[in-house]
């Protein structure tokens, strides 16, 4: 219906008004048509007033219980609107303040089962959507800022396992990533997962599926998914593949004794994810570049340039901490006489063999850098000259008694290594600490090679 001047409630008082002032003129009438009353008693001016009168009271009666009822409630919605939206600028302009955009703050009451009760929870529930379509803004938007703050694997697992579990609920989570075929752990809350629990096929089937697995209901202790979660008592688990551009990245996992609060299939939920894989993807290139700058092709060993930075970190924290820090150069005996003789292909066979030995014979703490050429540097953490020296005696012992083979070839090896250590009176920087070490294996080699010497 068109409006008569422009506003709902003036308009309402013409009609009433107007259905009022009707009603008083057809009044008389109908009493002479219904009570058959004599003409001269009803036509008259007097009760036509009358009836006039009384139909512009009952029209404006009405229209004060419009305006008390119905513009009132009006009025009422009209006001939490405006909370709302002033509600919904602040947010605009700082997203980071702390006021927030709170449903219940701009609800209407809503008791009546009527157009207006009906009107009333319509009105809730948009601001309800609303309000939550600002929450997510606002946690995607925190995550995302988290997210940038590092491309380290460990920082990123840390942020994406704390948002999920908050946004969708649970005590434990966990993070897998796929490198070169198989899943390896990345990072762990409240859930022990062991490399043997680490089922390939199963995950990659999940990977494949491309859709999240939820598990409820799960009765008594036992855990039907082999993951080593069985201390958490949970009912229920979900595990999200993680995909970027069709090449599949891993899997995050959680774990809850409450149902989660979020359906893993809305698109809020996908939206997370979607969020959280790319960097994950990054994240996992970096490593991937990080361990290709780091490591020596061939021997897979750190390479001199990282393994010096990486030397003159733990050379600090040795000055720092007053701890002792020893080094032992290392050169292949006769080295170039396997190339001359077997070929450069058994030379770089040799390489590889030493430097496994000395990986799986240290301590993870220690390191094995290949220095140059045929020469290695080992450096032992916490460890005197003596024991330096202990150490690489049992290496090259262990090394002396291996019989190498090479195709057709059939041959032995030895090593000659020179130790220093830190503190010492001729080692003040990490220069002279390497140089000693080299004065050591030159020894070695005059005195017969096959031998550790201790510098100085």
């Amino acid at each position: 219906m068109k409006s008569i001047t422009g506003s709902v409630v003036r308009d309402q008082l013409i009609f009433m008004l107007g259905f009022g002032l009707l009603m008083g003129i057809i009044f008389p009438f109908f009493t002479l048509w219904l009570l058959k009353l004599p003409a001269g008693r009803v036509l008259t001016p007097l009760f036509f007033s009358m009836c006039i009168l009384a139909g512009l009271i009952v029209g404006l009666c009405n229209y004060l219980i419009f305006r008390g009822v119905v513009h009132r409630f009006l009025s009422g919605l009209s006001a939490r609107m405006g909370l709302f939206q002033a509600k919904l600028e602040a947010y605009r302009a700082d997203p980071a303040s702390s006021e927030k955009c709170r449903a219940e703050d701009c609800y209407v009451e809503a008791s009546s089962a009527d157009i207006l009760g009906t009107i009333s929870g319509d009105f809730n529930n948009l601001i309800a959507s609303v309000a939550n379509f600002v929450e997510v803004e606002r946690t995607t938007d925190n995550f995302l800022d988290k997210l940038k703050r590092s491309l380290k694997l460990e920082d990123v697992a840390a942020v994406v396992l704390d948002t999920f579990s908050d946004y969708f609920g649970g005590q434990g989570s966990f993070l897998l990533v796929l490198e070169r075929g198989e899943f390896r752990l990345v990072r762990s809350q409240s859930v022990d997962i062991k490399k043997e629990q680490i089922d390939d096929n199963f995950w990659h089937e999940l990977l494949k599926q491309g859709k999240p697995l939820v598990v409820s209901g799960i009765e008594g202790d036992a855990v039907h998914l082999d993951i080593g979660v069985g201390q958490l008592d949970p009912r229920h688990i979900a595990l999200i593949p993680l995909k970027y551009q069709n090449e599949e990245v891993g899997v995050c996992g959680l774990v809850s004794r409450e149902p989660f609060k979020h359906d893993f299939a809305t698109l809020e939920a996908r939206n997370f994810i979607f969020q959280a894989t790319p960097f994950i993807y990054n994240a996992l290139i970096m490593k991937r570049l990080e361990v290709m700058a780091a490591i020596d092709e061939l021997t897979g060993v750190l390479n001199r340039r990282f393994g010096l930075r990486r030397l003159n970190e733990e050379f600090e924290r040795s000055k720092r901490y007053r701890m002792p820090l020893s080094v032992a150069m290392v050169d292949i005996d006769y080295f170039k006489k396997i190339n001359d003789t077997y070929g450069y292909q058994a030379g770089d066979f040799v390489l590889k063999t030493l430097a496994g030995v000395f990986t799986h014979n240290i301590r993870v703490s220690d390191l094995v850098i290949r220095f140059g050429g045929e020469e290695f540097l080992l450096v032992f953490n916490g460890a005197s000259a003596v024991d330096a020296y202990q150490i690489m005696e049992k290496l090259r012992a262990a090394v002396e008694t291996m019989r190498l083979q090479y195709g057709a070839f059939d041959f032995k090896v030895t090593f000659s290594a020179g130790v220093a250590s830190f503190p010492s009176d001729k080692v003040s920087d990490l220069a002279s600490l390497i140089h000693q070490a080299d004065s050591g294996l030159y020894k070695a080699k005059e005195t017969g090679r096959n031998r550790t010497v201790i510098s100085g």
